[in-house]
């Protein structure tokens, strides 16, 4: 059994996604994505770094892995899956894993144009080797969960897909998978209807 400290963010998503691909037991602990919760006394118990996403194994004495990268590659070696054993398999699930979105420090920063730019050569990065490839590492892996989860926010950016024919295959691919489904379902997605200054907080850690 496993608990699950997070917002319904990306990062979020990526780890309740591989939770449910892996059919892993799992219980969702929420948290606000703009609050301070993660200096909270009770957090910092639970991970010492105050990152979130976090979880807790009580399979492994109750060990706790955090932050959405450590998380993922955590849950792939714990169960043999989403990722190869061998050498030369596992390194290129690694190499796209860990692909810098430098998208994310721009949007940080509220330079708005860089984020933009960032975002759009990463898209035709990946829709150009989506054009021969089902998935990101042949195999499907904790490498498409990671990048679709974030990508899957394009329509905030306005984002035409027309140009990414290859890329918005494989988002409706990934977003097809049952898994996919019932992970988002376990973090709900905040509510476009909130009020702007909630909204423009989201947007800024939607890529993170």
């Amino acid at each position: 059994m496993i608990d699950l400290y997070s917002a319904p963010t990306p990062d979020g998503w990526k780890v309740s996604i591989a939770l449910e691909e892996l059919r892993i037991p799992y219980a969702v602990h929420p948290m606000e994505a703009c609050s301070g919760e993660r200096l909270a006394p009770d957090f910092l118990r639970v991970s010492a770094c105050a990152c979130s996403p976090t979880i807790v194994d009580h399979d492994a004495a109750g060990f706790s892995v955090s932050d959405a990268g450590p998380v993922l590659v955590y849950l792939a070696e714990r169960s043999g899956q989403l990722m190869p054993s061998d050498a030369i398999g596992r390194s290129r699930v690694m190499q796209w894993l860990m692909l810098p979105v430098d998208a994310a420090d721009a949007a940080k920063t509220g330079d708005a144009k860089a984020a933009r730019a960032e975002m759009l050569r990463l898209f035709a990065l990946f829709d150009h080797h989506l054009q021969s490839a089902d998935y990101l590492a042949g195999a499907f892996s904790i490498a498409d969960i990671a990048h679709w989860a974030w990508m899957r926010m394009h329509a905030w950016s306005d984002v035409d897909m027309h140009r990414f024919n290859a890329l918005a295959r494989w988002l409706q691919r990934v977003a097809a998978r049952d898994a996919t489904l019932r992970g988002l379902r376990a973090l709900p997605s905040p509510s476009l209807e909130r009020p702007a200054e909630h909204v423009w907080k989201v947007k800024s850690i939607l890529l993170r």
